[in-house]
């Protein structure tokens, strides 16, 4: 069992077997353990919900037996084919499981549960424009049902439409004010359109009803973070870690901060956490890279490589990559392009030669969109020059001078269309 999770780490089946295991040899809390990331990794997994209410309530936890209990019969409730399409979905047979759900699709075509299960599936293989029409689609069928809005939320969001997230996310807000998951989404929500401290005011009033949620906790220290209020944050991150030692989120954070410099009873704590049966692979990984930055800043480099080393190998086992697969992906995208289809395609696209101004947040993948298209032969990538600074400054000038004005735009983001074209035009004459 050891070598099967190792290989597939989230095979839910194979930690509702080691859950199966643990209670045979009567380790009951391990199998709680089992079961509970089981359901994690597999939802659709009826017996381990069924397990977990069983478990819990003989441990006293019954708002966790009650719990579980409603997810086992949410799932029962669906159609056998819907179940099959999201055992396969969760085990990684996408197109199987969207085979399966279209075809059930075709018979009842506004089914809300399908329509949310068909757009998960388009989510995982990339497709995000389908999932949102999906979501979409079944919100308008279904107005009143919030799990699919807050699906929606997060395509939205995955799409990078912000401001439509956030305004679906008040949407839920105002309808359900007492829901945390649904309050914790708004603080999220309203931290991605760059409102942290309203964010941070939403994540307290979580922590109100939920005192040292590990998971807001987080988040309320990525908002801290954000306006330089690294104390606040490593004190935030260190409560969520405090609250849940497996929480590999949290330590990482820590570690992501580069000026936080764990103690030895940080080290030890996360060092128990990397062989406690109930630390999911996500939070190993994380782990394992935030121990190698203790070790590094403690100058011990052989346990800090180690523990990289470790990290990746970990990380690679989750996603499955293998340079065959990707060998073989590059080769059918050699196969599809071929100077045919170039051909049928020219004569499209614009003609202008104005410049092409890339902009984006540090890690978004703008350096990724300049490497693309400086590889075409009549597009030169100039990287960040300081013309763009200077034309800017110079516009910023104009704007003040004129005595209509109140105020200018702080960044580029806030200039016009016409802003911008007469700095393209500015730009093509100074750099001629």
């Amino acid at each position: 069992m050891i070598e099967l999770k190792r290989a597939f780490p989230e095979l839910g089946r194979a930690h509702q077997e080691q859950g199966y295991l643990n209670l045979a040899y009567g380790s009951r809390r391990e199998a709680i353990f089992a079961f509970d990331q089981a359901t994690r990794h597999n939802p659709a997994l009826i017996a381990s919900w069924q397990k977990l209410a069983e478990l819990n309530r003989a441990a006293g936890q019954n708002e966790a037996a009650a719990r579980a209990e409603n997810q086992a019969h949410r799932i029962q409730s669906l159609p056998e084919l819907l179940r099959a399409a999201m055992h396969m979905m969760h085990e990684g047979r996408l197109i199987k499981a969207e085979a399966a759900c279209k075809r059930f699709l075709r018979e009842q075509p506004q089914h809300i549960e399908g329509m949310r299960i068909l757009a998960d599936i388009a989510n995982r293989l990339g497709a995000t424009d389908e999932a949102e029409f999906l979501l979409e689609s079944a919100s308008a069928f279904a107005p009143e049902n919030d799990d699919v809005r807050m699906d929606l939320v997060q395509i939205l969001k995955k799409r990078q439409k912000f401001e439509k997230a956030h305004a679906m996310a008040c949407e839920l807000a105002a309808r359900q004010p007492d829901k945390p998951v649904i309050k914790s989404m708004l603080a999220i929500e309203t931290m991605q359109i760059g409102r942290h401290e309203e964010a941070c005011a939403l994540f307290d009033e979580v922590l109100e009803d939920y005192p040292n949620d590990p998971a807001t906790l987080v988040s309320k220290g990525h908002a801290l973070k954000t306006m330089g209020r690294d104390d606040e944050a490593v004190a935030s991150y260190q409560a969520a870690a405090s609250h849940n030692p497996l929480l590999g989120d949290a330590w990482f954070s820590l570690s992501n901060l580069k000026t936080h410099k764990f103690s030895g009873e940080e080290i030890q704590i996360m060092q128990a956490a990397l062989t406690h049966p109930a630390t999911n692979h996500m939070s190993l990984v994380n782990i394992h890279f935030a121990l190698g930055k203790a070790y590094e800043d403690a100058g011990q480099f052989e346990k800090a490589f180690r523990h990289y080393d470790d990290g990746n190998e970990a990380k690679k086992r989750q996603i499955g990559y293998t340079a065959n697969a990707m060998q073989a992906e590059l080769e059918a995208q050699k196969a599809a392009c071929t100077p045919d289809l170039f051909e049928k395609q020219s004569g499209k696209g614009h003609g202008a030669p104005d410049p092409i101004f890339i902009v984006g947040l540090p890690r978004a993948g703008s350096t990724l969109i300049e490497q693309i298209l400086a590889s075409h032969s009549q597009i030169d990538g100039t990287l960040e020059l300081p013309n763009i600074l200077s034309l800017a400054h110079r516009l910023r000038g104009k704007k003040r001078s004129d005595s209509d004005a109140v105020a200018y735009p702080a960044n580029l983001y806030d200039l016009s269309a016409e802003e911008l074209q007469q700095m393209g035009r500015d730009f093509i004459e100074e750099t001629k």
